[in-house]
């Protein structure tokens, strides 16, 4: 008897062994599964975004705006792009960083006369009852093509401010007035890019 209790202590023992083993070897993909997904199309929307050319569409919250112009900015070997979007009912532009981070937004224009309190260059500046505070300005060169409204080329005065809560504000001078825009940070997998028909649908460099 004390035979047969040993034999079913080393089986049972043997079993919780091999179960214990098999449990180490099963992959951890399944855990990794979700944070792979969203890197993975975080990765893609930001491809996709880094090669935005005037004539794409660029589809966000289900509505699609077409890309009109773009405008490189180049200050002391810091780049960011500016694409003027439009449809029927106005225009917008996304700015793209793609410096230490990849940082994406959609400005609007507002009136002058918008501003509350303060001015350009101001540490605060009051908009709408929302107070921003100024994160960075100075002078960049550009190059533009398409339908921007600017020079081909030249350089801009700009000035950009941002709320506690993440809103942003900027100034831009192309010439001797101020053009303030209201801005929001956005999600690049928010955005959809669909290639013009008249350049490959890959998105290839240029």
């Amino acid at each position: 008897m004390i035979y047969v209790l040993i034999v079913l202590l080393l089986a049972a023992l043997a079993v919780a062994a091999y179960l214990i083993w098999r449990s180490r070897q099963q992959p951890t993909t399944q855990q990794q599964e979700p944070d792979d997904f969203i890197g993975d199309q975080h990765k893609h929307a930001s491809d996709q975004l880094r090669q935005v050319r005037n004539g794409d569409v660029v589809e966000y919250l289900g509505h699609n705006w077409f890309v009109r112009g773009r405008i490189d900015f180049d200050e002391h070997g810091y780049r960011w792009t500016e694409h003027m979007l439009d449809d029927a009912e106005g225009k917008k532009w996304l700015s793209i960083e793609d410096d230490e981070s990849f940082e994406v937004s959609l400005w609007h224009a507002i009136p002058l006369g918008d501003i509350e309190q303060g001015a350009v260059g101001d540490r605060d500046v009051i908009v709408g009852g929302v107070a921003y505070r100024l994160q960075e300005k100075g002078t960049a060169a550009f190059t533009a093509t398409g339908a921007t409204g600017t020079a081909p080329s030249g350089s801009a005065d700009y000035a950009d401010y941002k709320s506690v809560d993440g809103k942003l504000l900027g100034f831009e001078k192309w010439g001797s007035n101020w053009e303030p825009s209201l801005g929001e940070v956005l999600q690049p997998f928010e955005l959809t890019v669909y290639p013009s028909t008249d350049r490959p649908a890959t998105l290839d460099d240029e």
